[in-house]
């Protein structure tokens, strides 16, 4: 039964969280930590209220449990009995509980709107890389003007907002585009979600219906503008409802395909970097397992022709090796001569002494 608990404890998690997600996106509050505790205390003002309607007898001070109707449920007196006993002995407190379960019938029925609103379960399938290294990134063709418009719609994303350089723009090039006609319902709620989606063109109505009240509209969205992006973590029901109100066209990313990505393109980096750190000097005498934990905390920064890595004099806090390209040690001398002292290419790596001592730099 305990595990029962814990499933609908993390289903209300879901819903909570989700719903706090769609309101932070739709008001944008620059102080994010009063925002948050605003909405949870407004959710625990709105929860109480409705047991107070209902007559359960939860006060202002009693903790809510689930399952518990009335005053006298088994649940609250069993919390009761274990606060005022707290050095009763653990295995006591368990074979009652199974007693109660096992000689009394579940006369404390939860109250008939208790999963209205709520989220059921969430899952997401299980992605394995490709054993035989050929999986393909499919490629839908864009202009430029509208790679940009995505990138840009989805560059502050946080779901895109840690991809590197190379997921990024796999996760672009695998959208696919949808036309949509005025009136439609591109998402509903309560309906299982699968995709994600940026507004190439049209507009759209953000409405959601809590209990029995009429839809409220809680955003709006526009060229530029996404939605449904909870769906690419896992298939929960949407939580609310999206209506074009013209013409428009969206390109959408379904789950699949993005963890596909993301696992493929995780998996093969992993394969690269093990290899290549096995060429590395400074790591050759690492075992296999060992090289694996370096290669999935190495993390990949580009740098473009000219730009300084390691200015000499800074604090060094960063260990580096060159996967690709060239690079150039250079040195201040005393007297402001600057001089190049060595040259650098794939496989070696530098700032490894200021990474250990956090001391300053010593060249460029």
């Amino acid at each position: 039964m305990e595990s029962n608990f814990a499933f609908s404890f993390a289903d209300e998690y879901t819903q909570l969280l989700t719903e706090l997600h769609e309101y932070y996106c739709r008001d944008q509050p620059e102080d994010i930590l009063q925002y948050c505790a605003s909405f949870f205390n407004r959710k625990l003002e709105e929860q109480r209220a409705t047991f107070r309607q209902r007559g359960t007898g939860v006060d202002q001070g009693e903790e809510y449990h689930p399952l518990a109707e009335n005053n006298t449920s088994v649940f609250a007196q069993k919390d009761l009995e274990y606060n005022q006993e707290e050095d009763e002995e653990e295995d006591d407190f368990d074979d009652e509980e199974r007693d109660n379960f096992s000689t009394a019938p579940l006369s404390m029925a939860p109250p008939s709107s208790y999963n209205r609103g709520r989220r059921t379960s969430v899952s997401a399938e299980s992605i394995v890389p490709s054993t035989k290294h050929d999986y393909v990134t499919p490629i839908i063709p864009k202009t430029s003007d509208q790679l940009e418009r995505i990138k840009k719609s989805v560059g502050n994303n946080f779901l895109f907002r840690n991809l590197d350089e190379e997921q990024h723009q796999d996760v672009v090039n695998a959208m696919a585009e949808k036309h949509i006609q005025k009136g439609e319902t591109v998402i509903k709620q309560g309906g299982v979600g699968d995709y994600f989606y940026v507004v190439e063109s049209g507009t759209f109505d953000c409405v959601k219906t809590v209990g029995g009240s009429p839809p409220t509209k809680v955003a709006h969205y526009e060229a530029g503008g996404s939605f449904g992006e909870l769906a690419l973590m896992y298939n929960a029901p949407r939580a609310a409802t999206i209506v074009a109100l013209s013409d428009a066209v969206l390109w959408a990313l379904d789950r699949v395909t993005f963890r596909t990505i993301l696992m493929e393109n995780t998996s093969r980096k992993r394969r690269l970097y093990e290899s290549f750190l096995g060429e590395v000097i400074l790591l050759k005498s690492l075992e296999p397992h060992e090289r694996h934990k370096i290669a999935d905390a190495l993390e990949s920064i580009y740098f473009e022709d000219g730009q300084q890595v390691v200015v000499q004099g800074d604090v060094g806090d960063q260990f580096y090796i060159i996967e690709s390209g060239a690079a150039a040690v250079y040195k201040v001398e005393s007297d402001g001569v600057r001089q190049e002292v060595n040259h650098l290419g794939r496989g070696s790596y530098f700032g490894g002494k200021a990474f250990w001592t956090l001391l300053p730099g010593k060249k460029n």
